[in-house]
């Protein structure tokens, strides 16, 4: 490895490392500052364990973690009341009593106590089991004391009344937290806490400034577990790598020496703050223009300038054969980013970029790209992406870049025809991707959601279903999301990121609410000082500034699909993702009759072309209850719609079209729409008709109904459907009109008033 080329990198790192590492941070043996829960976890919740809680958002040990595990995950408080291990432990790390027969003082050096040691030593420290077995025990005149330590079964040393063993943890407990007395320290926790500290003697000046700069990082950020202990480690690697700075190596080159200075040592922490220190040095070397430093780099580390991303770390610009299109891509990345596009949607660009300069000459000049060239790498496309939407990506990412370049005369020699337009191949429209209503009862039974892993994530998931957020909408949602109006109805207050990252608002079930409220109090608890987060992240988190990574609640569901055994209508396993949640939402929604244009509104939809993806089930839904349905016509005869038949689709047309020729009150005209009937309305026709005024306003609202019909007809100029509703509206009202004078005794036979008596 090179040292000397990656000394010349750290030139003035020096200088900047005593400006900013702490007074406090500077010391050759660090020690945990009070309350840094990074550095110190703490001890096991457990009483009397010594052990540092290596769970920390459970407060266990690896030990007390197996427990409790295998006892089924109980409540943890009351779990560790009633695990009284004070006994245990003491036998466990009790010392041996004394090798000499009827001694029961601690052993110490050579299986023997204080006493007998010192006797053995006098006599010349003859060969220790032949004179163990001739020493014959004589107690003292007093007699002996039992240690005062509870449970203690050896004898006491010195006039404290405590045995060898427990007099070495008491004076170990008033060097690390201060003088206590006896009584105090029997009355206190038993074990004491363990020194936190990292001894940074043998370092070389500068690359000791850099652990201390590292460690002041990892406390000023609050966020990830940095155990002493690997910090140690690290120390120990440094001091054997010989280097005069971290950053004499890059990344790695670290990476590979780590492995081979301790290969048995596997711990990801270990090599986690190694790495996280050079990062930090190389943006401390950057200083306040980061994007000076990563400018002439043919790989861009995003997080060097300060932008985090969770699918894209590096931009990578080494595809790019002609130095002047470099240099035109770096310029358009950075304007792009720094205005705050998405890392994601640059790179995927940058890449349809690269890809556009392998089909030009090496020594290309800005003239030669023009619009026949983007015209040769279309076709080139083709035949190397047969994949529409594929194609429409790359295309479309090289439009933006040309036509950014263009507008802002940052090539002043580029082609002037070098434009996009509509060069990307026809991409069949998105097809809805909604959850079959048998896989949804299987996902939203109540005893198939008790097994989803966490509490935290089964609220993510109930919020998916409910509300139809986005996977990433659904897991940063603000702590504080709930709210209500005037009529106490709650609303969930989310944030979409896909659009602008603008506040949108979804109505919420009031189970739905309480279930985010118990999420509320979880977070609480696990974070007293406040978390902006309604589901942090579980780990590195200890500050709760990060939210639930995507990644791990798809770990989550993939768990839990497995645990139920989800089945498709075939009855075979299957699986499904997160956003089929939105569009089975947008389904259910469309089909339950709510206008397009409200659930636009409650997905947030940018356009109605987007909701549209859901709408077009709308007809089809309605169409195959329909096939499915019996249809029977005036004399009984079932007439099914058969899905196969060529004529399907136009039977289903003309079925649709008739609804709108006359006004029946229970059922439709089957009759095609240009021919002539004898009945306008069979029932009002026929001579056995009868009716009473129990039935007047609907005659009446019938009425109306006909003569809105009537208006549409002859607008429309259909003049045989509008002669034909005259003749019905005729007879309603005449039949109105019966109705009206018609006592109460009365009924109305064709149109006609008689009495019940007669008409019987």
């Amino acid at each position: 490895m090179n040292a000397v080329a990656g000394r010349r990198t750290s030139e003035g790192l020096l200088q900047r490392l005593m400006a900013v590492v702490r007074p406090e941070f500077r010391a050759e043996v660090f020690h945990a500052p009070p309350g840094a829960t990074v550095f110190a976890p703490g001890q096991c919740r457990v009483a009397a364990c010594p052990a540092l809680a290596s769970r920390r958002e459970l407060g266990l040990c690896d030990r007390h973690h197996r427990l409790w595990r295998r006892a089924g995950r109980p409540e943890l408080d009351a779990w560790t009341a009633g695990h009284d291990d004070l006994r245990r432990l003491q036998q466990r790390r009790l010392n041996p009593q004394c090798a000499v027969d009827g001694c029961r003082r601690a052993a110490g050096s050579r299986g023997l106590c204080q006493r007998h040691r010192y006797l053995w030593t006098g006599a010349g420290r003859p060969e220790l089991s032949e004179w163990v077995a001739s020493v014959i025990y004589q107690p003292p005149p007093d007699g002996e004391r039992s240690c005062r330590f509870p449970g203690c079964p050896r004898w006491a040393d010195g006039p404290l009344g405590l045995c060898c063993q427990h007099g070495d943890m008491r004076r170990y407990r008033i060097r690390t937290l201060g003088p206590i007395t006896v009584d105090e320290w029997l009355a206190s926790p038993v074990w004491p806490p363990r020194e936190q500290r990292v001894d940074l003697r043998g370092l070389g000046r500068q690359i000791r400034l850099e652990v201390q700069y590292g460690l002041q990082h990892r406390h000023d950020e609050g966020r990830q577990p940095t155990p002493l202990r690997a910090v140690t480690t690290v120390v120990g690697i440094l001091r054997r790598s010989g280097v005069h700075s971290l950053l004499d190596w890059d990344a790695e080159q670290w990476r590979r020496y780590r492995r081979q200075a301790s290969p048995r040592d596997k711990s990801s922490q270990v090599t986690s703050f190694l790495l996280d220190v050079h990062f930090q040095l190389e943006r401390l070397r950057l200083g306040d223009d980061p994007w000076t430093g990563q400018w002439p780099e043919p790989v861009w580390d995003l997080r060097k300038v300060g932008i985090i991303d969770q699918n894209v770390r590096y931009l990578r610009f080494g595809g790019i054969r002609q130095p002047w299109l470099a240099e035109l891509c770096k310029r358009w990345c950075r304007w792009r980013l720094t205005r705050g596009g998405a890392p994601s949607t640059t790179a995927a660009h940058l890449r349809a970029c690269i890809d556009f300069t392998r089909s030009l000459p090496a020594d290309a000049t800005p003239g030669q790209v023009t619009r026949a060239r983007v015209e040769a790498w279309c076709a080139i496309l083709a035949g190397r992406y047969p994949q529409p939407s594929t194609r429409a990506g790359y295309i479309c990412g090289l439009g933006v870049f040309l036509k950014d370049v263009h507008r802002h005369g940052w090539q002043p020699d580029l082609a002037r025809d070098a434009f996009v337009y509509d060069d990307a191949p026809r991409v069949a429209p998105a097809r809805p991707r909604w959850i079959p209503e048998p896989v949804m009862r299987q996902l939203e039974n109540p005893a198939n959601l008790a097994q989803f892993p966490t509490d935290d994530g089964r609220t993510v998931l109930r919020i998916l279903i409910g509300c139809g957020l986005r996977l990433k909408d659904a897991t940063h949602l603000p702590f504080d999301c709930v709210v209500r109006d005037n009529d106490a109805a709650p609303y969930l207050a989310w944030i979409n990121h896909k659009i602008g990252n603008r506040a949108a608002f979804f109505p919420l079930t009031e189970p739905l609410a309480e279930a985010i409220a118990a999420q509320q109090e979880r977070v609480r608890h696990r974070f007293p000082d406040g978390c902006r987060w309604l589901f942090p992240s579980d780990t590195k988190n200890l500050n709760g500034a990060t939210p639930m990574p995507r990644a791990s609640w798809r770990n989550l569901l993939e768990a839990w699909l497995n645990r139920i055994h989800l089945t498709d209508t075939h009855g075979r396993p299957t699986t499904i993702t997160a956003h089929q949640f939105r569009h089975t939402l947008g389904t259910r929604l469309i089909n339950a009759d709510v206008p397009q244009h409200v659930v636009q509104q409650l997905l947030d939809h940018m356009s109605p072309e987007m909701t549209g993806v859901y709408a077009r089930l709308l007809d089809t839904t309605v169409r195959q209850h329909w096939q499915k349905a019996i249809q029977i016509t005036g004399d009984g005869t079932v007439t099914p719609l058969a899905d196969d038949h060529p004529l399907a689709e136009a039977t289903w047309i003309r079925l649709s079209m008739v609804r709108a020729k006359v006004i029946l009150p229970n059922g439709y005209c089957d009759t095609p729409i240009h021919s002539d009937c004898e009945y306008a309305n069979p029932c009002l026709d026929c001579r056995f008709f009868i009716t009473t005024t129990d039935f007047l306003d609907q005659h009446r609202r019938q009425r109306a109904e006909t003569v809105r019909l009537i208006g549409d007809a002859e607008q429309a100029g259909l003049a045989r459907i509008a002669e034909r509703n005259r003749r019905t509206l005729g007879k309603l009202d005449t039949i109105i009109d019966a109705l009206a004078t018609a006592d109460p005794g009365q009924i109305v036979v064709g149109a006609t008033p008689e009495a019940i008596d007669d008409a019987s």
